[in-house]
């Protein structure tokens, strides 16, 4: 599970950056990036500015898609690990109440066994 947790962690990253670097290349009424990937339409471009956005915004899209499904699978995954460490925390907690040992409590301090 860790490793998967690992892989989507750096999906995420590698999608974020490519979304913004898409997000830069995409012509607006401001100063962007458009003109570095060709997309300002010329002589010599592959294609021109129309197919340029119009494909840029579906990769943008695609990619915001994968991002927000990403976010919910780590989320997902965080949780289910999260509810295993605090049901293993519980159990060695209830373990050490019972043999009568000391026991943190729950603000940090250590509570000394009861006297019997």
């Amino acid at each position: 599970m860790e490793k998967l947790q690992l892989f989507l962690l750096v999906l995420q990253i590698v999608v974020a950056v490519v979304m913004v670097i898409l997000v830069l290349l995409q012509k607006s009424d401001g100063d962007s990036l458009s003109g570095i990937g060709g997309g300002s339409g010329g002589m010599g471009s592959v294609m021109s500015s129309k197919a340029s956005a119009n494909f840029l915004s579906k990769t943008t899209m695609i990619l915001v898609g994968v991002f927000m499904f990403n976010c919910l699978v780590l989320a997902a995954i965080s949780n289910v690990a999260k509810k295993k460490t605090a049901s293993e925390l519980e159990a060695v907690i209830q373990e050490q109440e019972l043999k009568g040992e000391a026991v943190p409590a729950s603000n940090g301090a250590v509570k000394a066994p009861e006297v019997k």
